[in-house]
């Protein structure tokens, strides 16, 4: 039989050529075999979207993570760029005030116009005066002792002797070996006020509080001092 023929017929089971039929148990027509296949390419095309969407939801969970992590490192940068700015703007208020010195040694002499105390020395090697100086002391009664003292010039040390007021005696100083407490200075450089003592140097206001009992002075010098000025 030709096959153009042969095509339309199909082999029975007794050997007879007979007509092909798609109802045939088993066989399935060809828009079955189609729709089949249309149906495997959709469960196709729907499992490679959802892999598409769970791999994009797996890179923008990274992308959260990154840009979470570089939010973290810029509020970390801003934060020591502050912190930054606070200690450079510090360091310039006090580009003078960190050039004062006080310290105070017992005095080992004394006479009639040099009462038996304490030296204190102020040393200025900034290129700028002191002004509206106070020296405080604590006396023994728990009152606090003053003397107001004239403008210290630039590059230059200067040595007193101190003494307490009469009947009164000064503190002694949680350090024993130093035989008082230690003594605080207070000063003024380009209109910014500072406190000086055993704690450090402190930024302080204009206004101060006065004290009755006044310390006894005697005996200023002046020295000048090296490694001083604006490149000192």
């Amino acid at each position: 039989m030709p096959d153009v023929v042969r095509s339309g017929w199909q082999r029975a089971p007794s050997g007879l050529y007979v007509p092909k039929r798609d109802d045939i148990p088993g066989a399935s027509s060809s828009y079955e075999q189609e729709g089949l296949k249309y149906t495997r390419r959709q469960t196709l095309a729907a499992l490679t979207g959802v892999v598409v969407s769970l791999l994009a939801l797996i890179g923008s969970g990274v992308a959260l993570f990154y840009t979470a992590k570089a939010w973290e490192g810029q509020q970390t940068l801003n934060k020591q760029q502050i912190e930054l700015n606070r200690v450079t703007q510090d360091r310039e208020r006090r580009v003078y005030s960190s050039r004062v010195a006080l310290w105070a040694t017992i005095g080992t002499d004394f006479s009639s116009i040099k009462p038996a105390g304490v030296d204190v020395h102020i040393q200025n090697r900034s290129p700028v005066p002191l002004r509206r100086m106070r020296l405080l002391v604590p006396l023994e009664s728990g009152r606090v002792a003053e003397a107001r003292i004239e403008d210290v010039p630039p590059c230059v040390v200067r040595r007193m002797r101190i003494a307490p007021p009469g009947g009164e005696r000064f503190a002694v100083a949680s350090e024993q070996w130093l035989g008082y407490t230690p003594v605080t200075l207070e000063f003024e450089e380009t209109g910014r006020s500072w406190r000086l003592d055993d704690g450090g140097l402190t930024a302080t206001g204009a206004d101060v509080t006065s004290h009755v009992d006044q310390l006894l002075l005697a005996a200023p010098v002046e020295s000048p001092v090296g490694d001083c000025g604006e490149g000192a």
